[in-house]
């Protein structure tokens, strides 16, 4: 049974013990407190894709056996602009832009640049490599004018490192591997740390008559991070502001507005502290989630709370005996509540992704340091100060008040019709259900973020520029033989199988040893670009390969190994979005596969981990919202005695769910790695407010014996709480509205709506379903009117006032 006499006196028990052991609950929170702060500075961000798997996960497996063979697949790269790139001033910049890169940015292994380039030409001896702009740049302008028309008519370099009409320019800061979980000395991984450096030397005022835009994925980690980290505490300023004031406005009371927001605060710096004694990275732009998980639990259970205490201290004058019956009335609910919250929670530990687990985890944690806080501090500080006789210029209150008997109003009004509030459920409910049809599961940055972010947009204008890319992945083969990169047939199939990824609508361009190879071949046959052509006999490639080496040449080692068996395609995207990404790498697999059934075709990249990710958090957070569904289910249908009752209480806490998905798919908002947190974040909130009102609800039909009666006293005694709590949490999520990025409106939006579909579902079905399924059993009269009494509802022991 949720609420009975027996638990009743259990709380009422434990609230005697922290009266008496006032000074030692408040010095024990005090050393936690203390601790967790002591632990934050501990705290270390990780943005780096590379650690979003598990240490089995195959992505991961992939991705190590690619890094022993080529090293690191990121890079660092900056788009320029300029009305002639072979200007000589131009030229100059770009490689001084080039050689500070390389000189300072942690980890720097060389730059690709047309200032800082391989450029192959035959000579008597064979083939020299060299470079195409002498160093120092010359200021001769004809000299200029010529190296750009031989540049220009290159393949490797026109429409790659120089747009064709050479106004943009493609600089490529390479980077050599470094340790798994490595970091700075801020603890911070090291992507974030090469991209901040990037970034500083990108903006420097001498590089400016370059207008560079920096992309690849440590400068966009660093960037994400800093815009993050920015947006969160402005987020959580004004969220504080803004629940400061509805809960004054609600509560009417100093106490009631500081008290819930000193306790979510408390409880996040004990949770994120003891992370950081831990150990535990983060990437702050899951921060949030579980940020405002527990400030709207914290809200919840403190507004609860504070209803009971409050009416009992106006209706007694006894500040200590209202911390008893506050704690008395609410303890075994919000302790159901907050077992079941986080019981929804820790289905995200069923993602096999680090973040989405340390999502879970930490949502759950702060719900659980939350409920402690609330059921244990916040009642001895209210315990705290005068009784009511001693508070001037108060009036001692009536049980109820004008809010609770419009609400007692509204119960009989949804008790008297039945059937029309079902029929509106079916028909919102298959709706809804046609528009989860309609969902697409995707991450487009555009979309999920907006192009209101400054940093997203300068690398969607570098992702449509001429040369430059948004994200870059890579095939990697291996073949069982030596040598076998140099068969004709290979490089041939090799040549078709690029030829149609360049096809692919994502795909911009791509870089592997065949733009090399044809290179030699036709500065072999005195430039005629007919001879831009793969050789026609292994030993025509092995000869060009040997004559390039010899020259000093040693870009194509990047593409291939020494044994010439493991070959590397990079492929650069222009374009971003989760499925259709995944569905281009699912055909270049396939289409790999069948034209080399002799070679192992792996994947590897910032692209292909993420797009695995998006696939496995899209998945995983389906299953987990199903599974968390049947725990809540259980546990209520243990609690509440029968697994109907169980399944009923669910009712109310899928309608969150349904709404938020169903408007998600008929306004074509996309259910990525942010918006597939809500649903299980909504089931965790919703089922606080079901458990009170299902609990509270059962109390009073014990007494009353009427289903209509028992209704009419859950409404009136915790309607008005569960109201403020939504409206509070409402409110704390509408502050996302203000904020640029997408990602934070639609997740202010969409929590909004599922938590006013929750009250309403609580307000409006529950108590049919209830009365429907004779859910508490059968009534003791059939005429609700003799059971309602003025003073109360007669049980035949005693009357029970403030029944909440």
């Amino acid at each position: 049974m949720m609420q009975s006499e027996f638990m009743h006196r259990i709380f009422d028990r434990l609230a005697r013990h922290l009266l008496n052991w006032r000074w030692a609950v408040i010095l024990f929170f005090s050393v936690l407190v203390g601790f967790g702060m002591a632990g934050l500075p501990r705290i270390g961000l990780d943005t780096s894709s590379e650690n979003w798997f598990m240490e089995d996960d195959p992505m991961r497996k992939s991705e190590e056996a690619f890094k022993e063979i080529f090293g690191n697949n990121e890079y660092v790269a900056v788009l320029v602009t300029a009305e002639n790139i072979f200007d000589a001033e131009v030229l100059t910049r770009i490689r001084a832009l080039g050689r500070a890169l390389e000189r300072e940015v942690p980890y720097a292994d060389a730059v690709l640049s047309i200032a800082d380039m391989e450029f192959t030409e035959g000579d008597d001896f064979g083939i020299h490599v060299g470079q195409l702009i002498p160093d120092p740049v010359p200021g001769d302008v004809p000299l200029l004018e010529a190296l750009k028309k031989k540049g220009l008519s290159r393949p490797m370099i026109a429409g790659r490192l120089v747009s064709e009409d050479a106004k943009e320019a493609w600089v490529l800061l390479r980077l050599k591997p470094y340790a798994e979980g490595l970091r700075d000395e801020h603890g911070n991984g090291m992507d974030m740390a090469i991209g901040e450096k990037a970034l500083s030397i990108v903006n420097r005022p001498e590089f400016a008559i370059l207008q560079p835009m920096a992309s690849g994925m440590p400068v966009i980690s660093a960037d994400k991070t800093a815009f993050f980290k920015k947006e969160t505490v402005r987020n959580m300023m004004l969220s504080i502001v803004v629940t400061a004031l509805v809960l004054g406005i609600a509560l009417r009371t100093l106490v009631g507005v500081i008290y819930p927001i000193v306790t979510a605060v408390l409880a996040i710096l004990v949770v994120f502290g003891i992370e950081g004694w831990m150990g535990v990275t983060m990437d702050p732009s899951m921060v949030l989630v579980p940020v405002y998980m527990g400030v709207a639990v914290s809200i919840g259970y403190a507004i609860h709370l504070f209803r009971f205490f409050y009416r009992e201290l106006y209706r007694t004058g006894d500040r200590k005996g209202a911390v008893r019956h506050a704690v008395a009335e609410t303890g075994w609910p919000m302790a159901f509540t907050a077992l079941t919250t986080m019981g929804a929670l820790m289905a995200f530990l069923l993602v096999d992704v680090k973040p989405i687990r340390w999502t879970g985890m930490t949502a759950a944690g702060l719900v659980a340091m939350v409920w402690l806080m609330v059921g244990t501090l916040l009642p001895v500080l209210l315990s705290f100060g005068p009784g009511l006789e001693k508070v001037s210029g108060k009036k001692r209150e009536e049980a109820a008040g004008p809010a609770e008997n419009m609400l007692a109003a509204a119960s009989v009004s949804v008790m008297r019709h039945p059937k029309k509030i079902l029929l509106g459920f079916a028909i919102l409910t298959l709706i809804l259900s046609a528009g989860i049809f309609r969902l697409e599961v995707s991450f487009d940055i555009r979309k999920t973020f907006g192009l209101k972010i400054p940093y997203v947009a300068r690398i969607d204008q570098v992702g449509h520029s001429q040369v430059g890319s948004l994200y870059s992945w890579d095939l990697l083969l291996t073949f069982d033989a030596e040598g076998m990169i140099r068969e004709p047939h290979v490089l041939r199939r090799l040549e078709t199988l690029i030829q149609e990824m360049d096809s692919l609508p994502l795909t911009k361009k791509t870089t592997s040893i065949l733009p090399i190879i044809k290179d030699l071949n036709q500065v072999v046959h005195d430039g005629d670009p007919a001879f831009y052509a793969l050789p026609e006999t292994r030993e025509m490639t092995a000869q060009l390969l040997l004559l390039y080496e010899n020259g000093g040449g040693e870009e194509a080692r990047r593409w291939t190994d020494y044994e010439d068996r493991r070959l590397r395609v990079m492929v650069e995207m222009g374009d971003y979005n989760s499925r259709g990404a995944r569905e281009e790498l699912a055909y270049v697999k396939k289409r790999a596969k069948s034209l080399f059934p002799e070679a192992h075709v792996g994947l590897a990249g910032s692209v292909a981990r993420f797009t695995v990710m998006q696939n496995l958090v899209s998945k995983g957070q389906l299953m987990s919202f199903g599974m968390a569904l049947c725990i809540v289910s259980l546990l209520m249908g243990f609690v509440f005695g029968s697994l109907r009752m169980g399944l009923i209480s669910m009712i109310p806490n899928i309608a969150p769910a349904l709404a938020v998905g169903g408007v998600m798919g008929w306004c074509g908002i996309p259910l990525d790695m942010m918006t597939i947190t809500i649903m299980p974040m909504l089931l965790g909130l919703s089922v606080d407010d079901t458990i009170h009102f299902i609990s509270h609800a059962r109390l009073a039909f014990e007494r009353c014996g009427s289903y209509a009666e028992s209704m009419r006293r859950t409404f009136m005694t915790i309607g008005l709480s569960l109201v403020m709590t939504s409206l509070v949490i409402i409110a704390n999520f509408s502050v996302y509205l203000t904020s640029v990025a997408k990602v934070y409106v639609n997740l202010g939006l969409l929590t909004a709506l599922g938590i006013t579909a929750a009250l309403l579902a609580d307000g409006l079905v529950t108590p049919v379903l209830l009365k429907a399924t004779r859910a508490f059993g059968k009534e003791r009269s059939g005429k609700d009117e003799v059971l309602a009494e003025e003073g109360g509802c007669r049980t035949g022991i005693k009357t029970v006032e403030g029944i909440a």
